[in-house]
């Protein structure tokens, strides 16, 4: 792998971790599915597939930030699966995502997504400041992967080229 598209998988990847926060956001914020909930794995994320499936990446970015990355990846995935498990954890939701995921009917993909978005959840008075000191938690854990992954960057801009395939002529 090249520096620049190491560098370009990394920006990937953090997008990838961005639209997981703003879904989050958007399910507390409306009490409903607009789409589909983030991965709940840290594996199977879009950021957990990048961080294990990149050859060499903890050579590169050298062992202590891979470590931060991996730990801290883990950690957000705690509080989420904690907020999930707590508020948006509900059968109807589980059916259709399983239903959406065997499906290889792209009409039958959008009915059940727009299905998913009608599905509400109700919170009491304690449940909102709990998912809201959850949220502030996991925005918390987020802005250290951001920036881990910044120093990344900074890492892999620095690192030697000879840890990089050399780019096509």
């Amino acid at each position: 792998m090249t520096r620049e598209e190491l560098l370009e998988s990394l920006s990937e990847a953090k997008n990838a971790h961005l639209s997981n926060m703003r879904k989050i956001n958007n399910i507390i914020r409306n009490r409903s599915f607009i789409n589909r909930p983030p991965e709940l794995e840290a594996s199977t994320c879009g950021f957990g597939h990048w961080l294990h499936d990149t050859e060499n990446l903890s050579q590169i970015i050298g062992s202590i930030f891979y470590s931060d990355l991996v730990n801290t990846h883990k950690k957000w995935h705690e509080i989420y699966l904690d907020m999930y498990n707590s508020y948006f954890e509900n059968k109807k939701l589980t059916d259709l995502i399983n239903k959406i995921d065997t499906s290889e009917k792209e009409k039958e993909i959008d009915k059940l997504n727009v299905k998913m978005t009608k599905i509400k959840f109700k919170l009491s008075a304690l449940d909102e400041e709990r998912i809201k000191a959850l949220y502030s938690d996991l925005e918390k854990a987020s802005n250290q992967l951001k920036a881990i992954i910044d120093s990344c960057e900074r890492k892999i801009n620095a690192t030697s080229s000879s840890l990089f395939t050399q780019p096509s002529q």
